[in-house]
């Protein structure tokens, strides 16, 4: 096996690795950590918030909650991203750097 091929077969398997986390990460915030879904809501309607007071123009309720509900789909993905790169350094004891090859 050449390295290339050796690389493209570690990306794959991390790829397979991450994206299990990342399923783990996202049945535990729906099912498991309901204070943290809660924290992320509130967050979310707070920086909604502070969006409509510097940007100085009112938004309705529909675009309100659209807004509040984007803010909450990015902080749900950082927590599985976050969760799923923990759990691959704590299982290889090895820090994951962005662009780096696997």
């Amino acid at each position: 096996m050449n390295t290339n091929n050796k690389k493209q077969y570690k990306r794959c398997d991390f790829e397979k690795i991450i994206k299990e986390y990342l399923k783990q990460a996202r049945f535990k915030l729906e099912h498991e950590l309901t204070g943290t879904r809660e924290a992320m809501n509130t967050i979310a309607k707070e920086k909604t918030k502070e969006f409509i007071m510097t940007m100085d123009r009112g938004l309705n309720e529909q675009e309100r909650n659209y807004l509040s509900s984007m803010i909450v789909s990015t902080m749900y993905q950082s927590f599985c991203y976050g969760y799923g790169i923990g759990k691959v350094e704590g299982k290889n004891e090895n820090r994951v750097l962005p662009g780096a090859t696997y």
